[in-house]
């Protein structure tokens, strides 16, 4: 069984603490290997004119053995089961209860823009992680 190690980011403007425990929960129970979060840190918002609000950000790396397709529809549904669902984002779109984002896959980068990010770079290095894993 082939095991895909990915970096993925997790922010909240909107009780941060409450939907970012959610969220590590519901990565918990997906039983992903090496699982490991950075400290959560709170950044001004990046290219988000909808609101000032400070967000809290983490950093999570891990392993699965699921299929990249199959791992970022968990993550979708994690993110609609901690309340950022279609509903919520018409009604208060500057309200971000977690938003997840999947950076790396293996070797590849699936968010070139966001790997420049302060709280990334920030975390990984808490970590003691690279971006991308050693060849």
């Amino acid at each position: 069984m082939k095991l895909h190690r990915f970096v993925l980011t997790l922010g909240s403007n909107s009780e941060p603490q409450k939907h970012l425990s959610q969220a590590q929960a519901g990565l918990r129970s997906l039983g992903l290997e090496r699982l490991t979060f950075s400290p959560a840190r709170e950044s001004a918002p990046i290219s988000f004119g909808l609101s000032d609000a400070l967000f809290t950000d983490q950093v999570a790396i891990g392993e699965t053995s699921m299929e990249l397709e199959t791992f970022a529809a968990h993550l979708k549904a994690l993110e609609r089961r901690t309340g950022r669902t279609p509903e919520q984002r018409k009604k208060h779109p500057e309200a971000i209860p977690v938003d997840i984002d999947l950076i790396t896959w293996d070797r590849e980068i699936l968010k070139p823009r966001d790997i420049t990010r302060p709280y990334l770079i920030e975390g990984l290095r808490e970590l003691g992680e690279p971006l991308l894993p050693e060849e």
